[in-house]
């Protein structure tokens, strides 16, 4: 690749800020440096048994291509082998056949504190000039000072969830990705539902009487009990659903593409595992959710404050407990919202 051309392509990369689009334009750039027939991006996920690998796209020269999403993340290939390698040394992996024309390469994607994704590369010229890996190797490391930067702006800073800001650019480029989904197609209609037509929903997760727990034990305990209470829903959700922190207490979860009838049942796990768990100095905690179904023309708005009186619902009927907007409506308990009559109750 020219100089010249590769000036502008860094240029173009260093301008995104969408991660999705991210991760496509990085692995077309190394497959189109690497002269590879296909680069795959695969994440980091953790999981209660370890470190899994999440095959995110593929980058060829037909295009890219986003891979099936997956919604349990033990389905997932763990970590091990020369993957497991790459990730402890920090460092491009070479991966060949003796006497073979082509070969393959391992690239660790590294954050400021720690990996969190891997690039693999097949179909590589096994005479590749050691400078053309070196100059692969520089182009992550300028791809990892962007992340960076968009971390400081888009995570909060003592949970590294995504914050509010973040959300609502999140939230709007769901609903346009879902209308693409939902748009109608000549289908057959007593197909069983795919997981890709099954709604997102949005849950609001509160802390309850975390005032007291600042005013009795301080802020720094109470700054703890959140970073513990962040790192549960990290094991709590899927690699599929984002976290937000909003600020204080407040956490809002977005389950992507979720089944009606199981909508519910990460939350309830949630909310008892925060129950069952015992905090240093403070003892029990115990939290409140309120969730809603986010329909195809709502806005954040809209969604958010059905999911908040939910959970208003929830503090003031005895709180430690997951209560949905719908089923509250339905059984009479709240006021369906005048803007929300095209939403399916349950």
């Amino acid at each position: 690749m020219p100089t010249s051309t590769l000036i502008e392509t860094v240029a173009d990369l260093t301008a995104e800020r969408d991660r999705d689009s991210l991760e496509g334009s990085v692995a077309q750039l190394l497959r189109a440096q690497l002269g590879a027939s296909s680069v795959t991006y695969m994440r980091l996920v953790a999981g209660e048994d370890g470190a899994r690998l999440w095959p995110v796209l593929r980058a060829t020269a037909d295009g890219t291509q986003r891979l099936r999403e997956t919604g349990d993340p033990r389905l997932l290939p763990a970590v091990s082998g020369s993957h497991a390698r790459c990730l402890d040394e920090r460092a491009a992996l070479r991966l060949s056949t003796r006497d073979a024309p082509r070969c393959g390469y391992l690239f660790p994607v590294l954050s400021e504190r720690e990996p969190i994704g891997l690039i693999e590369a097949v179909g590589v010229d096994a005479m590749l000039p050691p400078e053309r890996e070196a100059a692969v190797a520089n182009l992550l490391r300028i791809y990892r000072n962007h992340l960076a930067l968009l971390d400081y702006g888009e995570h909060d800073t003592l949970t590294s969830l995504r914050n509010r800001r973040t959300f609502d650019a999140d939230f709007s480029r769901m609903l346009r990705e879902q209308a693409v989904v939902d748009a109608p197609a000549d289908v057959d209609e007593s197909r069983t539902p795919a997981p890709q037509d099954a709604p997102h929903w949005l849950a609001v997760v509160d802390v309850d009487r975390f005032k007291r727990i600042n005013d009795e034990y301080g802020h720094l305990y109470g700054d703890e009990v959140l970073l513990l209470l962040a790192q549960m829903m990290r094991a709590q959700f899927r690699p599929i659903d984002r976290l937000y922190r909003f600020g204080g207490e407040e956490f809002v979860v977005v389950l992507s593409r979720t089944a009606i009838d199981v909508a519910r049942s990460p939350l309830e796990r949630l909310r008892a595992s925060v129950e069952a768990r015992t905090f240093s100095r403070v003892g029990r905690v115990t939290v409140s959710i309120g969730y809603t179904r986010i329909g195809p023309l709502d806005d954040t708005a809209g969604a958010f404050g059905r999911a908040d009186a939910a959970l208003y619902h929830a503090k003031e009927t005895g709180r430690n407990q997951v209560l949905g907007w719908e089923a509250l409506v339905a059984a009479g308990h709240l006021a369906p919202k005048s803007n929300d009559a095209e939403l399916e109750l349950f």
